[in-house]
Parts: structure tokens; C-alpha cells; sequence
């Protein structure tokens, strides 16, 4: 088995929820009735110094900060590694050239659960960064051809407001649920045959049937795709 890097506290929440899905599916895939867990490493820094230099434009500092906790990944026995977080991918390009590992983006294994639904229009909720930057949407359409529509106006900001404010400290309420239930529905009104949770706190938070079209989950494709990736021979 390969050992899995992992960045995290991008935010907290988001990491335990890769270090459950990450165990149990290598258990399941493993199976025998035996006690198997994932080879892994996390590393992570403030949370506090990314959101700042992310509301003051410095991705730079940003794919800093990060690409030193994925060399701290390397020099722990890493075989691979990935960002828990959707929104710090803005500067995945960056992370990527600076630590001599092999990197697992995010957007490549959740272009392909869309495409096992078999639809090419997708609806997308995520940070204002992911919604109006390129390294979602643009890696979508380029890679994969896909029409790509975000959340806007008071949908949008109920969004991000709510990660930052609620999602990424652990709270999860039904009025926001109620909020992000309106946000995707008015992604389908406008056409969407499938909706992304491009954050990975967002799983938490909504259910399959808070939608009418399937709900694509980043952080279960992400985890999915690590453990087949760890497994291969």
C-alpha cells in the first residue's frame, strides 16, 4: 500500500472527513474481516494565515505556505499527496512545482463521477473563489468539455458566507441547509442535470434528496480516488 499525504485544516472539519472516508474504504477494499486502516500522513498550518492572505489576493503566500507542508509530507514517507480543500487548488499549480511528489487534484476525479451520470451541464457551489476563478470551472470545460454554471447573486454570497462563517468552524444549521437547498435549485432552474459540492465541508452539511439532480461530492471522488491510487500495484 502507498502512503497518502495529505494537506489539511484547509479547514478542520474537511480533514476528518477524508481520514474517516480514506479508512473506510480501504477496509472495505481490503476486506477479509480484518482490522486494515490507510497508510497516511497530514500535515497542516493556521487556517487563519491562508483565509487572510486569500482575502488579500496573495495566493502566492497562499501555494507557500502549502507547498511546505506537502515537503513535510515527502520527508514523512508520502508516496502522493492532496489538498483537502477545494479552494486552495486556485494555486495548485504552484504547490505542485514545489514539492517533488506526485499530486492528486481534485477537479480530474470529480469530472469523472459526472461523467458516470452521463451529463455534460453542471451546477456548481463552492467558496467565491472556486465559483468565480478558473482552476474549477476552467479545468472542466478545457479538460473535459463541460458547461459549468455557479451560484449568483444572493445565492452566492449565502454560500461563501456560510462556509466561512459557519462550515469551516464545525457549525452546520438547518436554516443554512435551507439556503443552500434554494442555491441548488435555482442551479437546475437554470439548467444543471448535476450539482458539485466544490467545497469539501459541504457534504456535511446536505443530503441526496435536498436535490433534484444528482449531487456530486468532491471530498468523497477525492478520497475515493486516493485509495485506488494508494492500492494500485
Amino acid at each position: 500500500m502507498k502512503t497518502i499525504g495529505i494537506v489539511g485544516g484547509i479547514a478542520w472539519p474537511s480533514s476528518m472527513i477524508y481520514y474517516r472516508i480514506i479508512n473506510e474504504l480501504v477496509a472495505q477494499r481490503l476486506g477479509d474481516g480484518g482490522l486494515h486502516s490507510a497508510s497516511l500522513v497530514l500535515a497542516q498550518t493556521d487556517f487563519e494565515q491562508i483565509e487572510r492572505n486569500q482575502r488579500e489576493g496573495r495566493w502566492d503566500l497562499v501555494g507557500d505556505l502549502l507547498a511546505e507542508q506537502g515537503n513535510k509530507l515527502k520527508a514523512a514517507g508520502a508516496d502522493f499527496f492532496l489538498l483537502a480543500c477545494n479552494t486552495v487548488h486556485t494555486t495548485a499549480d504552484r504547490i505542485e512545482g514545489a514539492v517533488d511528489l506526485p499530486f492528486l487534484h481534485i477537479v480530474d476525479p470529480t469530472a469523472g463521477e459526472v461523467q458516470q451520470h452521463g451529463v455534460t451541464t453542471v451546477g456548481l457551489l463552492g467558496s467565491r473563489y472556486t465559483m468565480t476563478g478558473s482552476y474549477f470551472v476552467g479545468r472542466l470545460r478545457e479538460h473535459y468539455g463541460m458547461n459549468v454554471l455557479v451560484a449568483e447573486g444572493e445565492h452566492q454570497e449565502n454560500v461563501h458566507d456560510a462556509l466561512y462563517g459557519e462550515l469551516a468552524k464545525g457549525i452546520f444549521l438547518p436554516a443554512t441547509r435551507e439556503k443552500f437547498k434554494a442555491a441548488i435549485a435555482d442551479l437546475v432552474r437554470r439548467g444543471a442535470q448535476a450539482v458539485i459540492l466544490g467545497c469539501t465541508e459541504f457534504g456535511m452539511l446536505l443530503e441526496a434528496e435536498d436535490s433534484s439532480v444528482p449531487l456530486i461530492d468532491t471530498t468523497l471522488a477525492h478520497a475515493q480516488a486516493a485509495v485506488e491510487m494508494a492500492l494500485q500495484e
